[in-house]
């Protein structure tokens, strides 16, 4: 009977250890299929540079042959000029008497042809296009009713689809530039303090709407743009540098458009925040998409009821798929790709943060299983960050103590050699919290043993000259300072058409 159970311990033993082994395979194939891919990338850039390298004795022969063409095309020139000399020469030798002839007979065909009534010709007469000056003349008290119609009353989602990226701020600049043509210190004032306070009634009303959010983030960057570029920028084209501003110097109100920009992003951040929140969790640690593996529950434990049904279930391809939408209009808004950047780096960071401090605080999420679990998530959210092509937006490096968390979880951890690789591995882990994930740590299966508390103050031990850091939690609420980097616009303003569905028909382009 004894030899009974003892196999049936050890062939449920044999399962589960089957079933972590075929988990580990999966998740190696997937290494190599990355593996392969940028094999097959780094292939094709060979391939290029090798066909560019042979298209080079091809061009060297094209470039002589023209060479050659300019050469003869030189020699007929000249040939042609000494032909014209030749002539010139005759021609200054013609009598006087044959001048009277030719006159004469010119004289008669005058009076033959003036006898002769012309046929009538139908010629079209085309009006030549007005050229504008890329402004826009409105009268003086409208900027109230401008600001009402072009920020209160705007629609951002039906804007950002059909019309340029930054229109609205390409139409207020136009303005001030009519303004500050007209040397009215009164309008440009007015005109600035009222958009001002526009943009910050739309973002204090409708804070809470992503897409209003970062549409008027982007208008408001734009904006300040204007103001730097069109006070007279080296990168300008002749063109834009006849649309700078003349009379009025506004370095002052560009230090207020940035101050408006930064605090535009961080409600663009909370927002951001508050949407992610109910998915992280459930999507990074409580989703189970690695079959076979995950399927035990740590021994005595009970399932935590989640806050989604199963039919509402949420999984790593939930979180990216609103990190795609985010993504997606913030392109569409026009928003400038170093901000970009950085509004991911701190989307991955929030997604750091709340995943590490709940893995913290259960201990039904300390296991190996888990561990696995988590390394194939972050994977997801790398790929996704390659494939949005913000790779090197400092996202991934966000995710590092997450990472660790999830090694330290799947790591050996029984000698004092395996207590020293954790600590050199875990440098973006408080000691803290790497004491905390080992003494939450709970086997996936009986057989399993929990971390011994000798190699807990071993750690402790090797930690005790680290930066002696109490904090256990990181901040999800801490907000990474940002920075508007300047980016000059190509677009002309004597270009602009507006839209009538914008309700501006006051305004009138010069």
């Amino acid at each position: 009977m004894h030899s009974m159970c003892v196999s049936a311990l050890q062939h449920k033993e044999n399962r589960e250890l089957s079933e972590r082994l075929h988990a580990v395979e999966r998740i190696q194939a997937l290494e190599r299929e990355k593996q392969n891919k940028e094999f097959e990338n780094l292939r094709r850039s060979e391939e290029e540079a090798r066909a560019k390298a042979e298209a080079v004795p091809s061009l060297l022969e094209q470039l002589s042959f023209l060479h050659e063409e300019l050469e003869n095309t030189r020699k007929e020139k000249k040939l042609i000029e000494d032909q014209a000399k030749l002539y010139v020469d005759k021609t200054q030798k013609v009598s006087f008497s044959q001048l009277i002839s030719v006159y004469a007979m010119s004289a008669q065909l005058k009076e033959r042809s003036s006898t002769i009534t012309p046929p009538a010709i139908n010629v079209n007469i085309t009006r030549k296009e007005k050229e504008y000056q890329g402004m826009l003349k409105y009268k003086q008290g409208d900027e109230t009713r401008l600001l009402k119609n072009l920020v209160t009353d705007l629609k951002p989602r039906g804007v950002a689809v059909s019309f340029i990226p930054g229109l609205p701020a390409y139409i207020i600049f136009m303005c001030l530039r009519y303004a500050d043509n007209v040397n009215n210190d009164q309008r440009v004032t007015a005109l600035l303090n009222t958009t001002i306070s526009s943009v910050k009634g739309v973002i204090k009303k409708r804070g809470s709407d992503f897409e209003v959010v970062s549409f008027w983030l982007s208008n408001t960057c734009r904006l300040l743009h204007c103001l730097k570029q069109y006070s007279g920028e080296k990168q300008n084209t002749p063109k834009q540098n006849d649309h700078c501003l003349s009379n009025f110097e506004l370095s002052e109100y560009q230090q207020v458009f940035e101050d408006l920009a930064i605090q535009i992003y961080r409600q663009l951040i909370k927002c951001m925040e508050d949407i992610m929140q109910p998915l992280i969790v459930s999507s990074m640690l409580e989703y189970e998409n690695i079959q076979g593996v995950l399927g035990s529950k740590p021994t005595g434990l009970r399932k935590k009821s989640s806050s989604f049904s199963e039919d509402g279930t949420v999984s790593i391809e939930t979180l990216l798929q609103r990190l795609s939408l985010f993504f997606s209009a913030m392109s569409q808004h026009g928003m400038d790709p170093p901000l970009m950047k950085q509004v991911v780096r701190q989307q991955f960071y929030i997604i750091c943060a709340i995943t590490l401090n709940h893995l913290l605080l259960r201990k039904d999420m300390c296991s190996w299983s888990k561990g696995l679990q988590i390394r194939y998530n972050v994977w997801q959210l790398e790929e996704w960050l390659t494939e949005k092509d913000m790779a090197n937006s400092g996202a991934k490096e966000m995710l590092e103590p997450l990472v660790q968390a999830a090694q330290l979880l799947q790591i050996k951890k029984k000698t004092e050699a395996d207590a020293q690789g954790i600590c050199n591995m875990c440098t973006e882990l408080t000691p803290a919290q790497i004491v905390k994930i080992l003494t939450l740590y709970t086997p996936v299966i009986e057989f399993e043993e929990r971390v011994c508390t000798t190699f807990i103050d071993t750690i402790k031990e090797l930690l005790k000259d680290r930066d002696k850091s109490p904090t256990l939690m990181m901040d999800t609420k801490k907000i990474f300072n940002v920075t508007i980097h300047f980016a000059p616009s190509p677009v002309a303003f004597d270009t602009i058409q507006i839209p009538t569905s914008l309700n501006l028909g006051f305004l009138t382009r010069i």
